[in-house]
């Protein structure tokens, strides 16, 4: 799926599926929400008729803050829809029936407890999809759901909202340890991807197995890859296009897979790939329908949770083993991956130029190349807070080493 907000043409957020065909009732809605203004709204108010209090849909004006918020929540929501339970299309094109156990799960399963969201922004999500599920139901009388953050919920979403500072960045040895501590290349290779290329969880699925086109531009696949692994044994970087389908905001970008990861990646397709006519490289191993296709937008951070959550326990009971290595924490999740990469490459950058990162301004050499490097926007409203993001964990990763070395000696 793909979303952005066209503020030229449309002036709305345009929602696209994977063949990138417009999802229509989303865009509508983000027609109806941005342009006009407006959202349907259950109220409590007495009847005309009688004395009685009824709950009625009413219309409502709001501003611009407010539309733009519901389009990006509703955005959110259906990038999650795409990846849920590996069966992408069938639930993103049917999600206007989603059942509210549904809705429920990503309230309170993805962004309370996986996605640590505030009570604030958890609040926002449920205001932004009561939004638009009165909006399906008032225009097109779909049926009524009923959704909201559980009593359950109600004290991590709190708690969550109290978290001072989550550490970012993870260190080169605890992604090490991350790794060695899977259970299959699979789930392996995807961390990696993350901690040693920059990919989001989704852009694991960009990884696909034969030559392709992009822009009458020919790119080579993993197949080709693979086979420069022999043509070429002392080259240590192989270059490999990740496609715009796959990417944030619709921009390809360059990978340079380091040799001992595109071995890896050509070790898990000859021995542990299921046999699969998918033409991803990283499928779907599980003994249900899914098996041999594509993984889910969700894989990375559902294994990263795993991992994370087997490393805190085993850390916590033999202190002596793990002294020496950074502190795990339950917030951390597999984005923190992608940026610890990004630091790395924002302050290796620094030290080769000699320069000072508290210095990097957002027009600098070193800046636009960590930019290019991640595919982020270097023009956008918040590229200065990315900036600012990456000198932060340049400070995180000087504390970090610093602690660690003296627990080790």
């Amino acid at each position: 799926m793909h979303r952005y907000l066209d503020k030229k043409l449309n002036r709305h957020h345009i929602y696209l599926d994977s063949e990138r065909v417009p999802l229509l009732l989303p865009c509508l809605f983000a027609r109806y929400t941005e342009v006009a203004g407006k959202k349907i709204e259950l109220v409590r108010r007495k009847s005309k008729n009688s004395d009685l209090i009824e709950d009625v849909f009413e219309e409502i004006s709001i501003g611009a803050d407010a539309s733009y918020k519901i389009c990006n929540h509703l955005g959110r929501f259906l990038e999650w829809l795409e990846g849920y339970g590996g069966k992408d299309d069938a639930i993103l094109s049917m999600h206007t029936a989603s059942p509210q156990e549904l809705i429920n799960d990503y309230i309170n399963r993805y962004l309370i407890c996986e996605y640590k969201g505030s009570q604030a922004l958890v609040n926002q999500a449920v205001n932004s999809l009561r939004a638009y599920y009165s909006w399906l139901q008032y225009f097109f009388n779909n049926k009524n759901k009923n959704f909201g953050v559980k009593s359950s919920h109600i004290p991590i979403a709190r708690n969550n909202s109290k978290i001072p500072l989550i550490v970012k960045y993870l260190l080169p040895q605890t992604r090490e340890l991350i790794y060695q501590n899977t259970s299959s290349l699979l789930e392996e290779i995807v961390l990696r991807n993350g901690g040693e290329l920059g990919c989001r969880t989704k852009e694991n699925q960009g990884f696909v197995l034969k030559n392709f086109k992009e822009n009458t531009t020919k790119h080579k696949g993993l197949l080709s890859l693979f086979h420069d692994l022999k043509k070429y044994p002392y080259k240590e970087e192989f270059k490999y296009h990740l496609s715009s389908l796959y990417t944030k905001y619709g921009r390809s970008r360059v990978l340079y897979i380091p040799r001992y990861l595109l071995e890896k990646m050509e070790q898990y397709f000859r021995l542990e790939r299921p046999l699969s006519d998918s033409n991803h490289l990283l499928v779907s191993n599980s003994t249900n329908s899914t098996r041999g296709q594509c993984i889910s937008t969700k894989f990375g951070t559902d294994t990263f949770a795993k991992i994370r959550n087997k490393l805190i326990y085993e850390m916590q009971e033999n202190l002596q083993l793990y002294r020496g290595y950074q502190n795990i924490e339950s917030v951390s999740v597999y984005h923190h991956l992608r940026h610890s990469f990004g630091t790395d490459i924002f302050y290796n950058l620094c030290e080769g130029s000699n320069k000072d990162c508290d210095s990097i301004t957002t027009s600098s050499a070193v800046y636009l190349t960590t930019a290019y490097r991640l595919g982020h926007k270097v023009d956008g409203k918040y590229s200065n807070s990315v900036t600012k993001s990456y000198i932060h964990s340049c400070g995180q990763k000087e504390r970090l080493l610093r602690e660690c070395e003296f627990e080790y000696e």
